[in-house]
């Protein structure tokens, strides 16, 4: 009455491939928002709380050389920090927040000049004094840069633990010099302090981990990011000072994206929750479809098997022996389909992985609870054809027979 085993194999495949589907996208689906949320609620190395930034963009104009630029900085990091309210103002090329930096090639000097094209590459951000108070970044050793640090002093840099430790091992990196390779003339400076790495919310961190800082006065540039740490107030409530003090600087002058740097991050990651919104209803859909397959399969079987539980309630078998039979055939269904969804969802997180190459898409706990959730699922759908099943009236049935 159950059919052929090719009809119960077709019905178990039918059921076994709903449950691997919808752990492909359990697992995918948890995984990119598990990731996506640790890696947009990280702060490595810098704090955002606080803080407010904004972009400014000098016109080539109005601001033709490096002294009108660094004129131009210097009043504006004066009158920022003389808003009540502000603990630190900074001036930057790009935060933190993102990978927004230029990457530039290096020379160690007293090293073997590398081969073209291997010399060490850095990602660099042009800071003003007191970015890192502002941003909460620590400096591990040497100094920050300060007011002396002009665009007629001696060059000097900070760099990361990381770029620390991968050009100079275990010696002490302060008062060595580097040199820029892709400027025209080599120009060198001192290393005069090391700062703790950072990282950006960006999934993808990009190519090159290394990270150096230069004072801005040094290599002033038209493209600015301006931010301010607030004390004792909301950062909402220093948007407008803050736009009457640039106002006040140059009328023609328009700040872009002036923001708390917190909702700054939460805009940047729209797209990212879109994905992660749209993988959750996959995943979602795929368990409904899952649990009513199961149901619709298993209640067909179960009708089709009347007599033969009939039969079992004749030769003594009990309620609770027909409901453990058809329970068992359920979940032993789900784990096979979880099984094979386990080994999707494995591919699935590795390209996840290759797309977005900073975001941790490994998390023992999702693969055991979605393996959990599936039977349960399977438990719940079930249940009621076996609880149906249990009640069979054994007479009835084989009279119908």
């Amino acid at each position: 009455m159950t059919g052929g085993r090719g009809h119960q194999r077709f019905r178990h495949t039918l059921i076994v491939g709903q449950f691997t589907l919808a752990m492909v996208l359990l697992t995918g689906a948890a995984l990119f928002a598990r990731g996506l949320d640790e890696l947009n609620n990280s702060r490595a190395g810098w704090q955002s709380e606080n803080v407010v930034t904004g972009a400014v963009v000098l016109p080539t104009g109005s601001y033709p050389d490096a002294d009108r630029i660094n004129a131009f900085h210097r009043v504006t990091l004066e009158r920022l920090q003389a808003i009540p309210g502000v603990a630190s103002a900074s001036i930057c090329s790009f935060t933190p927040f993102f990978n927004w930096g230029d990457v530039r090639k290096y020379l160690i000097e007293g090293r073997e000049l590398p081969q073209p094209g291997r010399e060490p590459a850095a990602v660099v951000n042009s800071i003003s004094p007191h970015y890192f108070d502002t941003f909460g970044t620590r400096l591990l050793s040497g100094r920050a840069f300060n007011e002396a640090d002009t665009r007629t002093s001696p060059k000097v840099y900070i760099i990361s633990q990381t770029m620390a430790l991968a050009l100079f091992g275990n010696e002490n990196p302060i008062g060595h010099r580097l040199a820029q390779t892709n400027i025209g003339s080599a120009q060198w400076g001192e290393i005069v302090g090391v700062a703790t790495d950072i990282r950006s919310i960006s999934p993808d961190p990009g190519p090159v981990t290394l990270q150096l800082y230069q004072p801005m006065s040094q290599d002033p540039r038209p493209y600015n990011q301006i931010v301010v740490r607030t004390t004792g107030v909301a950062p909402s409530t220093l948007l407008q000072p803050i736009r009457n003090v640039m106002t006040g600087l140059d009328a023609d002058l328009p700040v872009r994206e002036l923001e708390p740097a917190d909702q700054t991050i939460e805009r940047s990651k729209s797209q990212s929750a879109i994905l992660r919104d749209m993988l959750t209803a996959f995943a979602l859909l795929g368990l409904g479809l899952a649990s009513l397959g199961i149901y619709g399969v298993i209640a067909r079987t179960m009708a089709q098997r009347t007599g033969e539980f009939a039969i079992r309630f004749a030769l003594g078998a009990s309620a609770g022996d027909i409901t453990r039979i058809v329970l068992t055939s359920g979940v032993k269904l789900a784990l096979i389909g979880s099984g094979f969804g386990l080994l999707g969802g494995v591919g699935l997180s590795r390209f996840l992985s290759t797309a977005y190459p900073g975001m941790h898409l490994n998390d023992p706990l999702i693969w055991i609870g979605a393996t959990l959730l599936l039977i349960a699922v399977a438990l719940v759908a079930s249940w009621l054809p076996a609880r149906r099943a249990g009640r069979i009236n054994p007479i009835e049935a084989l009279r119908a027979e």
